[in-house]
């Protein structure tokens, strides 16, 4: 069963059909650093490798030419000072090893030239924070195949040159300064008014049920990872990796597969030699936690395996990618498809099924949890008439290129972060706890989770066992929580989750939400409509510069504003349900594994509330992660 794309499939390219009449001629003249870039923007990369310029200068300043030696020497005696200062135990002799170390030319890119988001990430990736997340980290980390291979996957754009260069922010200081001031206050204390409640009647609470924001979160792993654009520079797509490939095929728990990341998989050592399942890890024992047999706190156990796996010492998770090891809830979700492939693999035992076991189960596992993306998550933020059409118009066929649209992964899909709130019920023991201790306790020295930590997920999705807190997201809407504003591990801006959307955005050259809007045939929303219900001082900056950010207004930040005001912050607006639903579509259509190109097309197989549908609910009931 393919689970990749091939190479013509993972070529990036034209975006099979999502360019909505792109030109190349009219609108303002793109800087001379883009030329190239936006010249290029339609064609089909070329056959030759493509080194990315970052890894050609890596791959220039080696630190060991051949025949250097450093005109300053390093004495011996200095040396044995260094290597006890700072504990390190040699291999062999200091004084060999000083003939190596005064061998070592000065670097030339010194980390404190590093840009500035590059340079406050590094830090961040360290074990007591691991904020891997939104981290930038250097191109030439990576195996050198997966950013030069001409059919390497990169991101683009939905729109088309004409409209980016006529209706995006110009990258300068002004911009810059009022983006910072826009973002800065979005998360401000006494934005949202009802931190606690979780009832849609009060202001700022929305009716979808609040894991959902987590699951948008665990599906947008699977599907971009985007660790080398910058903040600093104008910055054209095209040229940026996408270090995950664009498919909902799961490689964010299946990793490469058994035959190349067997760390993450446990063989059986009897029966089916294909029945291979996926490591779960442990618990520090603490007491009871996660769901209750009771609605009570009694009727909790302690877990001792509902954890994701990890090395011992740093607890660093063994799992497919390191994002979903962010929090508690979205590793807790992690650790549920873990359970959830296995049960399908047992399910396949109990049936005496004699094919390929693991390949059948992770067949299985895929298509219900694409049927569960479309019909339910995305049928609930983007609304079911929107995302019908997008199944009925989109056209992509198997194979054809793609480039992740940034308007998507930058703008229209980051409408989540509005969603999470500052308090969630976690379980009978945790019923108010911060955004904060979200963090915390995902987070040595309280790893591997405590066993009294452990989610409930009965009260983040509509299972069919009773809680006590229903737990629901916040609106979307322009409001962030406040916790958003300090994220841990970072600093200065990047510890702003608004601001780092916001300044994204205009790095990228994203095209404003009238841009969009107007490509789209829909009209674009007024003045009254953006700034209708906002702060005096948000309006303030809305309306500075000339009224800037209400006649280019930046693509996030407006798809935020149209599902609060047009949405009811309920769901996405016109723009942002059109994005994100064509962009999700787009994903499976060319998938020749998903199950929209199922032979004889697919219907869920697995028990469910409503036979015929899947949701994340049924899943998280047959991975039996909802029960203790």
């Amino acid at each position: 069963m393919p689970t990749k794309k091939s190479s013509s499939a993972k070529s990036a390219g034209k975006k099979g059909g999502a360019r909505k009449g792109a030109s190349k001629k009219g609108g303002a003249k793109l800087p001379a650093s883009l030329a190239a870039a936006a010249a290029a923007d339609d064609d089909l990369p070329s056959q030759a490798a493509e080194i990315p310029e970052q890894v050609k200068d890596f791959l220039q300043q080696t630190p060991v030419p051949k025949g250097f030696v450093n005109a300053k020497q390093v004495a011996l005696l200095d040396l044995r000072k260094r290597v006890n200062e700072i504990n390190i135990r040699p291999t062999v002799t200091v004084e060999k090893l000083l003939a190596t170390v005064n061998r070592i030319r000065p670097s030339a890119a010194p980390v404190e030239n590093l840009p500035e988001d590059v340079k406050a990430s590094i830090p961040a990736l360290k074990p007591g924070f691991r904020r891997f997340h939104g981290s930038k980290v250097p191109l030439y980390w990576f195996p050198l195949p997966w950013v030069s291979s001409p059919c390497g996957d990169r991101f683009g754009y939905m729109s088309s040159p004409a409209v980016r260069a006529a209706t995006k922010l110009p990258f300068n200081a002004v911009s810059q300064a009022l983006l910072g001031q826009l973002g800065n206050m979005m998360g401000d204390v006494g934005r949202d008014g009802n931190v606690n409640s979780q009832n849609p009647a009060d202001p700022g609470v929305s009716s979808i049920p609040a894991g959902f924001t987590y699951f948008g979160q665990f599906v947008d792993h699977d599907i971009t990872l985007d660790v080398s654009s910058s903040l600093d520079a104008e910055v054209h797509a095209t040229k940026i990796n996408n270090m995950r490939s664009p498919a909902l095929d799961l490689d964010s728990v299946y990793g490469r597969g058994p035959g190349l990341d067997p760390f993450l998989y446990r063989f059986p050592n009897t029966g089916p030699s294909t029945a291979i399942k996926l490591q779960v890890g442990t618990n520090t024992p603490i007491s009871a936690g996660g769901p209750s047999s009771t609605n009570g706190p009694g009727g909790m156990a302690q877990q001792t395996d509902w954890d994701v796996p990890r090395i011992l010492g740093t607890q660093t998770a063994v799992i497919g990618d390191p994002r979903n090891d962010e929090n508690l809830i979205v590793v807790q979700f992690h650790h549920a498809m873990l359970r959830f492939h296995n049960a399908v693999v047992d399910l396949l035992l109990a049936a005496d099924f004699q094919g390929d076991i693991f390949a059948e189960a992770k067949r299985i596992v895929q298509h219900h949890y694409q049927w569960a993306v479309v019909n339910d998550f995305l049928k609930r933020v983007c609304g079911g008439a929107v995302v019908n059409n997008a199944l009925a118009t989109v056209s992509a066929p198997v194979g054809s290129p793609f480039r992740m649209p940034v308007e998507f992964a930058v703008a229209a899909y980051r409408f989540g972060h509005s969603m999470i709130r500052d308090r969630y019920w976690i379980n009978f023991n945790f019923p108010n706890a911060t955004m904060r201790q979200v963090f915390e306790f995902n987070r040595n020295p309280r790893l591997p989770v405590f066993s009294n930590w452990v989610v409930d997920f009965n009260a983040f999705f509509e299972t069919g066992f009773s809680v006590p807190v229903n737990n629901k997201a916040r609106k979307i809407d322009s409001v962030l929580a406040n916790e958003l504003e300090t994220l841990p591990g970072f600093t200065g801006m990047m510890a702003v989750l608004a601001t780092r959307n916001l300044r994204r955005g205009l790095a990228l050259g994203l095209p404003s939400g009238q841009g969009m809007a107007n490509a789209f045939g829909t009209p674009p929303m007024t003045a009254a409509q953006l700034t209708a219900g906002l702060p005096a001082n948000e309006v303030a900056v809305l309306n500075s510069g000339g009224g800037t950010l209400l006649s280019r207004t930046p693509l996030w930040y407006y798809v935020l504003r149209e599902a609060a005001v047009l949405g009811g912050g309920n769901q996405l607006g016109p723009v942002g349900g059109r994005i994100v639903a064509e962009t999700f579509v787009r994903i499976l259509k060319r998938d020749a594994s998903s199950y929209l190109n199922a032979p004889g097309g697919f219907s869920p197989i697995l028990p469910s509330a409503t036979p015929g549908d899947f949701t994340v609910a049924d899943l998280l009931n047959f991975a039996g992660i909802t029960q203790p």
